[in-house]
């Protein structure tokens, strides 16, 4: 699954009408397969039963796509100095992420376009473009709701395991997701 999802999104680098369908397809065959199968395997050798371990896998699921909205979002508006990284990656790859895909999907058509020529051509303000889109759109704060959503849904799956400190850090994991700035 993971090997597919990566597949994908290497197949779709370039394609600038990508829908959010898509995205979560990307992102639910890459992190989320990969913290899902993580915690299920975590589950499974600390001898939980079949339906706690398909439990913590939807959380594993959930803090997957939760954290990976968060590193595409740290991507567009993050410090490179905090980050400890360089930014602006995906778009230099021309991999659209959640809030591009927003942005293109709410701008006037006209509009839409001249921001995917930007992308497309490698124009050197395609950055300062984005960040005007993701600003006139609301882009950003849409997609931190869909990941906090998604690390709601992520604790919410925590109910079958008794209050612990165990389950706290678990609380914690997903809480972390959202406000890393690394």
């Amino acid at each position: 699954r993971v090997c597919a999802g990566e597949l994908k999104q290497v197949c779709e680098r370039g394609n600038l009408h990508l829908t959010e369908a898509d995205y979560f397809a990307v992102v639910d065959g890459k992190t989320a397969a990969l913290t899902e199968v993580s915690v299920r395997l975590g589950a499974l050798y600390a001898g939980a039963s079949d339906e706690v371990a398909d439990r913590l896998a939807g959380y594993g699921r959930d803090v997957g796509v939760a954290f990976q909205i968060a590193d595409d979002l740290l991507d567009l508006t993050g410090d490179e100095h905090t980050a400890g990284k360089t930014l602006g990656t995906d778009l230099d790859q021309q991999k659209l992420t959640l809030p591009v895909i927003r942005a293109l999907a709410e701008l006037p058509p006209a509009a839409a376009d001249r921001l995917r020529e930007a992308l497309r051509t490698g124009d050197p303000a395609r950055r300062a473009k984005v960040a005007a889109a993701l600003a006139d759109t609301g882009a950003v704060e849409y997609a931190r709701r869909r990941a906090e959503g998604f690390a709601r849904s992520a604790k919410a799956a925590l109910g079958c395991l008794p209050r612990s400190e165990c389950r706290a850090v678990l609380e914690l994991l997903a809480d972390w997701s959202l406000r890393r700035e690394k």
